[in-house]
Parts: C-alpha cells; sequence; structure tokens
C-alpha cells in the first residue's frame, strides 16, 4: 500500500544559495491512510516546523531549500498558494497547539466555522448552520446552536479545543495534523480530546500525524512513531519496537526521563546539556555533545539515516 503522505529528504532553513542555513535537514517519512504516527521530542526540534511546511504555512524568512512533500502523488511544496488552498482544510488539515491564538477573537464561532464551508463547497446559509450544528455535535459541544453564536473567550479551553477540532474535521480531511492539541489542558480535558480524536479517526478513517513530547500519548494512540532531535529524524519505527528497545541514545534518554506508573526508580534520569542553538550546530552528530555513549567520529562525521529491519531506522554511530 502506498503512502497517503510521503515526506522526502526535506531540507528548509533559511537565506539564499551559499547563506543557507538549514534547520530542517533530510527528514523523511511517510504517513499511511487510517494510521496514527507519532512525532516526538523535545522543544525546537523541529517537529512542528515540519507540519508548517506540509501545510505550506512557512513564515516569510524561511525556505524549502530542497526535497519534496508528496500527498496522493503531488508535491506540495510545488504548488501556489492557490493550489495549496485547494488542499488546505479539505484534504489535509490542522489542529494547532493553542487555540486562542488560532481562533479570531472578532468572530462568532459560527462565522469561522462557515468559512471553512463556504471555502471549499457551494452550500446555502441553511445547509452551512446544519453542517456546522452536526459537527459541532459530532465532537461533543453540548447545545451546538447556543455554541455558534458564542465568541471564543466566552468558552473554555476544552471547548475551544474541541471548536478547533471541529474546524479541522469539517470537510473530512484524509490526514489531519495535531500539533500538541491537549498540552494547555489539564489531565481529564486531555484524556476526553484523545479519545475524541481517536473515535473520529475510526469514524472518518482518517490519518493522524500527532506531534506531541508526551511519550505517554504516543503509547496511548500511535500505531508508530519518529522521534527527532535539532531538525533530524533521528529514530523510526513502530510504538512497541522503540518503547521496547529504543536504538538512539537520546530516544533512550527520554523513555529513561519520563515517569512510569508503578516504577520504584526515585529519580528520573535527566539529558545533561540543551538542544544546539541553529548557529552553532555541531559538525557531526548533532547529539554528540550531550551523548554519553558518542566517540571520536560521533563529533567529526554526521550519521546517515540507515534502516535496520523494515519498519525500523536510525541516525547513530553507535546503535544501541
Amino acid at each position: 500500500m502506498g503512502a497517503l503522505l510521503e515526506v522526502k529528504n526535506l531540507r528548509v532553513g533559511r537565506g539564499k544559495k551559499e547563506e543557507f542555513m538549514g534547520i530542517l535537514e533530510d527528514v523523511s517519512f511517510e504517513v499511511y491512510e487510517g494510521e496514527t504516527l507519532g512525532i516526538v521530542g523535545e522543544s525546537g526540534c523541529g517537529k512542528s516546523m515540519t507540519a508548517l511546511t506540509i501545510m505550506g504555512l512557512l513564515s516569510k524568512n524561511l525556505s524549502v531549500e530542497s526535497g519534496a512533500v508528496y500527498f496522493n502523488g503531488t508535491d506540495l511544496t510545488k504548488l501556489s498558494t492557490t493550489e495549496l488552498n485547494q488542499i488546505r482544510g479539505k484534504d489535509i488539515s490542522m489542529i494547532f497547539q493553542e487555540p486562542m491564538t488560532s481562533l479570531n477573537p472578532a468572530f462568532t464561532i459560527g462565522n469561522q466555522l462557515a468559512e471553512v464551508f463556504k471555502h471549499h463547497g457551494n452550500y446555502s446559509k441553511k445547509e452551512i448552520r446544519e453542517k456546522s450544528i452536526e459537527i459541532l455535535t459530532k465532537v461533543r459541544i453540548p447545545d451546538p446552536e447556543e455554541k455558534l453564536k458564542s465568541y471564543p473567550h466566552e468558552l473554555s479551553g476544552g471547548m475551544r479545543q474541541r471548536v478547533m477540532i471541529a474546524m479541522a474535521l469539517a470537510c473530512k480531511p484524509k490526514i489531519v495534523i495535531a500539533d500538541e492539541p491537549t498540552t494547555a489542558l489539564d489531565v481529564t480535558i486531555q484524556a476526553q480530546i484523545l479519545d475524541l480524536l481517536n473515535e473520529l479517526q475510526s469514524d472518518l478513517n482518517m490519518a493522524v500525524m500527532f506531534i506531541t513530547h508526551d511519550l505517554g500519548v504516543v503509547a496511548e494512540t500511535c500505531q508508530r512513531m519518529i522521534v527527532m532531535y535539532a531538525g533530524q529524524v533521528i529514530e523510526e519505527g513502530t510504538v512497541e519496537e522503540v518503547f521496547e528497545h529504543p536504538s538512539h541514545p537520546y530516544t533512550r534518554g527520554l523513555m529513561l526521563s519520563s515517569p512510569r506508573l508503578g516504577s520504584k526508580v526515585k529519580r528520573l534520569k535527566t539529558i545533561e546539556g540543551v538542544v544546539p542553538d541553529l548557529d552553532n550546530m555541531p559538525k557531526g552528530c548533532r547529539f554528540a555533545p550531550r551523548c554519553e555513549f558518542a566517540t571520536d567520529i560521533c563529533y567529526e562525521q554526521a550519521p546517515l539515516f540507515e534502516k535496520i529491519s523494515t519498519s525500523r531506522g536510525v541516525r547513530c554511530w553507535n546503535k544501541l
């Protein structure tokens, strides 16, 4: 089965030609129909930038220097804004991290939902209202008729996030990119949102690309996962494979630094240091300065991403 979305050797950064400075380097992965792919890593590792590149929403000072993003065989990086607008929101949609910065405070929920239907269909006002009520009901928003009249600030954080999900799913997309959609929510609401996404995914048979730093969320919701560090994919595999046997020292560090229910460990392991600065990227492996297993070659030569089985891949000179 071919991939629904294929990101291939993507290089994204700032500057032109000789002065180009890569932020995302050699990023490659696939998303298949109906699956949930988790993308994990610390803040600043390139997870959200990867999502924005796929959506064609990079800021003006950033550009795609090389590589491709194929959706159903079409390279999205080669499309015009007009062509992208026919795909964004309809075939590929995104749930952003913070709904208060994504929803327009000056317009009602009904007005903002209506824009989605107007852009991607030829519906009457009555049909738009009916579809808006239907999708708000689907995401379990109580009294949807009244909520259409509400402004974002009049809703709770959980309700605003449900509205964002409703807007993302309004046109029944083939793939949804969820960029840390539960970060600002309390644990109870977070669980409700995750259950809702799982249920809707099953109903609509859509693929989900779940961006998170929470390994518990990945374990609960995803089938496959990729780990990113400093703008590169450094490990890939099924969730079971990566959790049971992390091959990259960074992935191992993430696992050991996460609390586990029933564990007798009193002090969690930490990964010393910070993600390298873009202007001072290490010469060899980008993780080498923080890696307890680093050898001379790690500091001198950057490792390539190597497939170690049909489902596993790792970018490391000293695989665990």
